[in-house]
């Protein structure tokens, strides 16, 4: 009995669609002219709500000019004003639709209304009304927001720093058995920076962005970008780096131990009294360094600072910068003080 009902109201439904969509149907043309005269009273009603007066809220896009010399803004200020208005609707709508306002331009320096200190100024937007007025003609500006607009200055700085390369992975730039064969070069080595002095006095140099490179066996030049830094300003933006390869070799040597910093009443004997020393050096640099430039060493201070350890560390007093991977065999070795 319900599959019937169900049946009899599916069919139903199917011929009034069939009705409804078949012009030659009564019914199809009674719903035509009662669509028809239902647009025509939306449209009428339209039009007689326009002439009717409302309030509501238009957004006008704002500009700021004449910023005073040596400062700039470390707050953010509204792109936006929101004003408060009443007016027909048919002036309101024409308004929100017209996309090309042009925007009010706030001369900073002519719209002073308290200057506070020379790092704050405070200013009403009511001061603007009479121009928004003018360009909203037809419509009554009953508030604006905010009703003051807050600018935050600090000094402007100037300062040259240091470029230095930064590499996204640094243990896979050089191919097997190649090697960074001096200095990289940095073209230009330094730049000008400018921007707020609080940020300024915390750089003493800059990065490049990270360069993507690795598995490079032969001289390499890129132009790199240098890392932003907000609210900062470089006289330029690139650099030319050079970074000159060489395949390398390994170096090794059997020194005595010299000590540094040891007392003229004072003698010191280590055990082992020679120790193994190797590093890293490319081909091309490998007859610039002699054994008296890596020379292992020990520091009297370093025991003075431990008195009960046995035990104190090498080191090199200056480490040619040609040299890479440098090692010591042993470490560290054990000493006897005498004295003379």
């Amino acid at each position: 009995m319900n599959r019937i009902s169900i049946n009899n109201i599916v069919t139903t439904i199917k011929k009034y669609f069939r009705l409804l969509f078949d012009i030659r149907s009564a019914f199809h043309k009674k719903f035509i002219t009662f669509l028809f005269f239902l647009a025509i009273s939306a449209i009428l009603w339209f039009f007689r709500a326009l002439s009717n007066e409302y309030e509501t809220v238009i957004l006008y896009p704002v500009r700021y000019i004449n910023i005073p010399e040596n400062k700039i803004l470390i707050n953010k200020m509204p792109d936006r004003l929101t004003l408060r208005v009443k007016a027909k609707g048919k002036r309101i709508l024409a308004s929100k639709l017209n996309l090309n306002l042009l925007p009010i331009k706030f001369d900073v320096n002519s719209f002073i209304i308290n200057n506070t200190s020379a790092d704050s100024l405070f200013i009403l937007t009511n001061t603007v009304k009479e121009i928004l007025s003018r360009e909203l003609e037809g419509i009554q500006i009953t508030g604006i927001s905010p009703d003051t607009l807050v600018f935050r200055f600090t000094s402007i700085a100037v300062k040259k720093v240091a470029v230095k390369l930064k590499f996204q992975n640094s243990q896979q730039v050089f191919a097997p058995q190649y090697m960074l064969n001096g200095d990289i070069l940095i073209n230009p080595d330094s730049i000008i920076i400018s921007g707020p002095a609080n940020i300024l006095n915390n750089i003493s140099f800059i990065f490049t962005e990270p360069l993507n490179i690795s598995g490079i066996s032969d001289t390499t030049k890129k132009v790199c970008s240098i890392e932003k830094i907000s609210g900062i300003n470089y006289s330029q933006r690139k650099v030319h780096i050079t970074i000159p390869v060489d395949s390398y070799t390994q170096a090794e040597y059997e020194l005595p131990v010299i000590a540094v910093n040891l007392p003229e009443s004072l003698s010191i004997k280590t055990f082992p009294q020679r120790v193994r020393i190797t590093y890293n050096i490319t081909l091309s640099q490998y007859d610039k360094i002699k054994p008296d430039q890596i020379q292992p060493c020990i520091d009297y201070n370093d025991i003075q600072q431990n008195p009960a350890s046995r035990l104190i560390r090498l080191f090199l007093v200056d480490t040619p910068q040609i040299i890479n991977s440098l090692k010591f065999s042993p470490e560290k070795v054990e000493y006897l003080l005498t004295r003379k």
